[in-house]
């Protein structure tokens, strides 16, 4: 197994064995007066950085990452709690999206936040599969459509709303699958995922308000997760292996804004045990 490099600055080392506490693995231990881990117990590292993130004064490095390199936490959340709560309730999914890409950087900046998204076990198994221009998602969009029709021909049993979007793209040249959004963002799990549903729904959360926090809009697209497993070939033209959880999600800027929340305080029912 690759060693996981966990080295201590002994100077930095203030003792407080905030480390040793923290591992959720507990393999972290006084070695020779000082945290470390023996070489018999790297291999239940789960790699969280749990050790390197929890060290008040940077003196823990591991898997080769400098702590330096990691942003400063201050003592109190950096962001107002009624304000999330608003941003969280102004979230809407977009139906209506400007042609415009979004700016390169932009979207390399939320793609890396977003692997920041918790996994099971830690595995961060995830493949985030980019369709980054509207004209390649238009091709796409076509070859689905063309795809769902062959499947109709063929006498298959699909759900009447693919027959419909079948209809009014021909008929009316609507895009019920992005709806006109410029880009794609497809999270899948790998074989090591421990919890590979949950996975890719959880970076896609994480996406969703990233984006809408830069003032993008998002749409899941679970109509498209039905047409890939009804129609078979389909996820093949995304690079997409349907043998693995993943789920899709258009973005793009937004051609609507909102000008308040919804109501939806008691929509989800609330039990105390």
């Amino acid at each position: 197994m690759e060693s996981i490099h966990f080295t201590l600055t002994q100077d930095a080392c203030i003792l407080c064995e905030a480390c040793i506490h923290d591992c959720p693995s507990r393999i972290i231990r006084m070695v020779e007066g000082f945290p470390g881990i023996l070489a018999e117990d790297e291999a239940s590292c789960i790699r969280c950085q749990h050790c390197l993130a929890v060290c008040p004064t940077g003196a823990i490095s591991i898997l080769g990452l400098n702590p330096s390199d990691s942003l400063p936490l201050g003592d109190k959340p950096e962001i107002d709690p009624d304000a999330l709560g608003r941003f969280v309730r102004g979230r809407r999914t977009v139906r209506q999206y400007r042609p415009e890409s979004v700016d390169r950087a932009v979207m390399e900046r939320l793609l890396a936040d977003t692997a920041h998204a918790p996994t099971g076990g830690n595995t961060c198994d995830l493949t985030l599969t980019v369709i980054d221009n509207r004209p390649r998602l238009v091709t796409l969009l076509d070859q689905v459509i063309v795809a769902v029709e062959r499947a109709l021909q063929s006498g298959a049993a699909l759900p009447e709303f693919m027959a419909d979007a079948v209809r009014q793209y021909r008929e009316a040249q609507r895009d019920d699958l992005f709806r006109g959004a410029p880009h794609l963002l497809i999270a899948s799990a790998g074989e090591k995922a421990y919890c590979g549903d949950a996975d890719v729904v959880i970076a896609l959360s994480y996406f969703e308000f990233l984006a809408h926090a830069r003032g993008l809009g998002t749409m899941w697209c679970d109509f498209l997760k039905f047409i890939f497993d009804a129609v078979p070939g389909t996820a093949a033209l995304f690079g997409i292996p349907t043998d693995r959880p993943y789920r899709a999600m258009a973005f793009g800027h937004p051609a609507v804004r909102y000008a308040r929340t919804v109501q939806r305080d008691h929509a989800a029912q609330v039990v105390y045990g």
